[in-house]
């Protein structure tokens, strides 16, 4: 349950010259991949952000900044390894911790698999084929595909399946990401990926919704997307999205590649679950290439940023002004082609989020200002150290988001918390989501086993709080009858 709602906070992406940057970014042998660096402005604000993390929620009186492996420890996090871009320029990377426990440290070259983050990458790709009239984004994507067609459903004739749709999220494919698989396990093909058979652990791909009609977040849309692509050009995925967006684009050590080289595999950080033990075997390897399958660092992604900034300004031999144009068109509850929209004023931001298991990451970009940063953890409590990094960065750079939340603790009596508990149905949703009462607070039990401890808050008479997902609860009516207000939905309580 929490997935799905963060899926809406969740839901980002000629070379780069080393003249268009604040200081050099190319080592003297580039098979060293990227160095850290900073420019001496650069090295002040780094410290600032290194010395100044919050927690997303801070508490009226209690929050205090801390240094930056001082909430990684807190988080479980083994490795943090971040890129920030200020005016459109590099403006510093750094990277702390260790690989895997007890194992060499991280630096600014090693690898994180990048989650969803390829999603991007695959849209700006597809944008510039599609620019050089390869393919055809609106028309019916059966007609690019050979080897796989999609199976009867919501679709019509009148109204088909296009790539543009598989890339916005608009297809109405069946909805959700990917486990991936460990190390040992064979590798389902692509066909067997979208058609749900062994050795593929995914759901069926399936047209439930007429296209266009609603925004639903399938990585099954992107590996149809990705047969697509290799089906009209001829070559393997891998080779096209170098071809097309990694070279180009400067991001000189991301690989599509699956499963990882063995070159990558010397740089890689190892994956590590919610306990800080590291996953078995590493990392799950990704075949979904367009969804979940690349591998790159913070500085390959802020490139990457980098150039859409400036594709955004006319700037860039890459990424055309009305190739950015497109991208930002038509927005759709918030989001173009994943990409999540957030403005304040004349500023506006695109971000995108992503995760496998033991990797979380995130990236965003001003393109008013040129500012913007990415993040890459080997940790599942990454996500929260991330957006703890984000907040540090925008109080530095003065950005009006991202910034933690400011609230007033509040307290509730004993009588009135347990006389909350019971299990509440959201009866149009399907949600059964129980609220205990455990060591004199209320925590929210979901359907996945997740359960967030919640903070009693000013605000309304049962107002409640997540401290670290921000998650917000309430509860109205009378006390023998009352009704869970979450992520905008109502619950009411079963009889006891």
């Amino acid at each position: 349950m929490p997935d799905v709602s963060r899926i809406l906070l969740l839901l980002l992406f000629s070379v780069i010259c080393t003249s268009s940057q604040a200081f050099p970014q190319q080592p003297t042998d580039s098979r060293a991949g990227w160095p850290c660096v900073a420019g001496p402005e650069g090295k002040v604000r780094r410290a600032r952000v290194e010395q100044g993390l919050l927690p997303s929620v801070v508490f009226a009186g209690e929050g205090r900044p801390a240094e930056v492996t001082q909430r990684m420890a807190g988080h479980r996090v083994p490795a943090l390894s971040v890129a920030v871009i200020h005016q459109g320029r590099m403006d510093w990377s750094a990277a702390w911790g260790e690989r895997w426990r007890g194992g060499p440290a991280v630096a600014c070259n090693t690898l994180f698999q990048a989650g969803s983050l390829a999603k991007p990458v695959t849209v700006l790709a597809a944008l510039r084929m599609k620019e050089r009239g390869l393919i055809d984004l609106d028309a019916d994507v059966n007609a690019l595909l050979k080897s796989y067609h999609l199976p009867p459903g919501a679709q019509t004739e009148a109204n088909p399946v296009t790539l543009r749709h598989l890339l916005r999220h608009t297809a109405g494919i069946t909805p959700g990401g990917y486990d991936g698989y460990a190390q040992g396990q064979v590798l389902p093909s692509d066909l067997q990926t979208v058609n749900g058979t062994l050795p593929s652990n995914a759901r069926k791909v399936e047209v439930q919704l007429a296209p266009g009609t609603a925004l639903r977040y399938s990585g099954g849309g992107y590996t149809v997307a990705e047969i697509a692509l290799q089906d009209r050009l001829g070559q393997p995925f891998e080779r096209l999205m170098r071809e097309w967006l990694l070279a180009p684009a400067g991001m000189r050590q991301a690989d599509f590649t699956q499963p990882l080289p063995k070159a990558g595999k010397a740089r890689a950080a190892h994956g590590h679950r919610s306990d800080g033990s590291e996953v078995p075997g590493a990392w799950h390897n990704h075949p979904e290439q367009a969804a979940a399958g690349l591998w790159a660092t913070p500085s390959d992604m802020a490139t990457f940023l980098i150039e859409i900034g400036k594709g955004y300004r006319g700037e860039s031999r890459v990424f055309s002004a009305a190739l950015v144009r497109e991208l930002m068109s038509e927005p759709s509850e918030g989001h173009v082609y994943g990409f999540r929209l957030s403005s304040e004023g004349n500023q506006r931001f695109i971000t995108h989020y992503g995760g496998t298991l033991g990797y979380r990451v995130g990236m965003t970009l001003n393109l008013d200002t040129g500012d913007g940063a990415v993040f890459m953890s080997n940790g599942d409590g990454g996500m929260d150290l991330g957006l703890e990094f984000l907040g540090a960065v925008s109080r530095t750079y003065g950005w009006p988001v991202f910034r933690e939340l400011q609230v007033v603790r509040a307290v509730q009596p004993e009588a009135t918390l347990r006389a909350l508990a019971g299990r509440y149905v959201f009866a149009e949703q399907g949600w059964r989501i129980s609220v205990v009462y455990e060591k004199d607070a209320l925590t929210l039990v979901f359907p996945n086993g997740d359960r967030y401890a919640m903070a009693p808050v000013e605000g309304g008479p049962r107002d409640f709080i997540h401290p670290a997902t921000r998650v917000r609860a309430s509860f109205e009516g009378e006390l023998s009858d009352p009704q869970l207000q979450l992520y905008g939905q109502t619950g009411r309580r079963e009889a006891h």
